[in-house]
């Protein structure tokens, strides 16, 4: 084991060899998969972004998670190409047995001539793991494939978590995932609207629900690297459904603190995996989902699950900036 790894500790990828050993032969240790999108940060050095204290229940709607020996590193995200080219964008989760810490007195910089996932074929490891790891990615091989990954299989990977229990606020302090006013916060936060709902009121913040029977399509035809500004909730809210979504993808309140922001996108997103069923949603050429850069889920209201994912937006959410 790694050991306890910390936000802002340097850690090297292990070797192919040590990576299989701690994996069963759908190619996942405590039911979280090593996926191929991963191979190529074999033997790299990357800095801890984020620890995994929890996770949001993605999958049966339920709650919250407990993630146990599980951190996320700093830039690397899922690209997909393993998958059907999800365009999701996931940060990756790397159970604390495939790093290995490095000392504070080694120099970081990358040293290995391997260190880019090109092994050469007499590496026996390397190329085990990797058909392993690719054999695991479909589950049926139809003509409409079920995809397993890190998200598929959160549910299975975490632990149930009582709503009452505030332990996982402890550990994003202690690991550096948040700071002591951010945790009191959000505690307050969770009391009010506790209250809140038993009077029979609302939370906080609150979003006025929408109103259309049918929702408009907006398109701008953005691309990589088109400036938006996203519009103001008012605005917004006259472009949703009474189930605050426009086109079926919903508006969260966590959306809130970037609307009047301007952002560069990063993908018109057509295909991502349904986390739930495993099979791929391919959204119509009219309703792609935007995401931009560094607009991600700030879980703010979400008890700080550090997920970090993108946030999808709308086109009729967003006006292009000359």
């Amino acid at each position: 084991m790694a050991g306890y790894l910390v936000v802002g500790d340097w850690v090297e990828v292990r070797s192919a060899e040590e990576i299989l050993q701690t994996l069963d032969e759908r190619a996942a240790l405590e039911s979280l998969p090593f996926m191929p999108e991963m191979l190529p940060f074999i033997g790299r050095r990357f800095r801890i972004y984020k620890r995994a204290t929890k996770t949001c229940d993605t999958i049966s709607k339920q709650g919250f998670r407990r993630v146990k020996d599980t951190v996320m590193l700093e830039t690397l995200r899922c690209d997909g190409t393993a998958h059907g080219g999800c365009q999701a964008g996931c940060l990756l989760f790397w159970k604390e047995s495939w790093l290995k810490k490095v000392p504070p007195h080694i120099n970081v910089e990358l040293v290995s001539s391997t260190a880019k996932g090109s092994k050469p074929s007499t590496d026996r490891s390397y190329q085990e793991l990797a058909a392993r790891a690719e054999r695991a990615v479909r589950v049926d091989s139809g003509s409409e494939p079920t995809y397993m990954c890190l998200i598929t299989e959160m549910k299975k990977a975490s632990l149930p978590m009582g709503w009452w229990d505030i332990r996982h606020y402890l550990a994003d302090v202690a690991c550096g995932n948040r700071s002591f006013k951010e945790v009191i916060r959000t505690l307050l936060l969770d009391i009010f609207c506790w209250a809140q709902r038993k009077r029979g009121g609302v939370g906080f913040p609150y979003m006025d629900p929408g109103t259309l029977k049918k929702t408009p399509v907006s398109n701008l035809n953005l691309q990589p690297g088109d400036l938006v500004r996203i519009k103001m909730p008012d605005e917004i809210t006259k472009t949703l459904d009474e189930n605050g979504k426009t086109k079926g993808l919903r508006f969260d309140v966590g959306m809130f603190r970037y609307c009047g922001g301007e952002y560069n996108v990063v993908t018109r997103a057509y295909r991502l995996i349904d986390q739930k069923t495993g099979k791929m949603i391919q959204m119509a050429e009219e309703s792609p989902c935007i995401m931009l850069d560094g607009v991600i889920c700030h879980a703010d209201y979400q008890k700080l699950c550090p997920r970090t994912e993108y946030l999808f937006w709308r086109e009729a959410w967003l006006d292009k900036v000359s």
